[in-house]
């Protein structure tokens, strides 16, 4: 699905890619930059979540509907102070009517797992479709 430039400007600014995506699966890719980290070289865990929250947020939303996020855990593994791609991947657990559970890994592209979370993703009706 194509979106249009600019239809998640926090994804823009952060440099957060669509790699693919689907109402089962999306990854997101990013290579980390010098403002991506933090006082020790490592990937600053805002940009770990920011992935977490957004590939949850695109699974979520290709099902035509609209949601936020209502709770979400994340335990951060690991990091990594090498430039290299970061991917984060979604898997649905459960499609309800007004609740998504989505699982995310965010990984390097080497697949050292550096973050594994739960998203619960909230449906939301009168809000604009963002996806066009």
């Amino acid at each position: 699905m194509e979106h249009k430039k600019g239809w998640n400007p926090f994804m823009e600014e952060n440099g957060i890619e669509i790699v693919s995506e689907s109402a089962e699966r999306t990854v997101l890719r990013v290579i980390p930059l010098k403002k991506h980290r933090n006082p020790y070289n490592m990937i600053h865990g805002g940009l770990l979540f920011t992935m977490i929250d957004c590939a949850a947020g695109i699974t979520a939303r290709a099902d035509g509907n609209a949601y936020v996020t209502q709770n979400s855990y994340v335990n951060f593994l690991n990091n990594t102070d090498q430039e290299e791609e970061v991917l984060a991947e979604t898997d649905v657990i459960r499609r309800g009517t007004t609740i998504v559970v989505v699982h995310v890994v965010v990984r390097t592209s080497d697949g050292k797992k550096l973050a594994d979370a739960v998203v619960d993703m909230f449906r939301v009706t009168g809000m604009p479709d963002m996806r066009r």
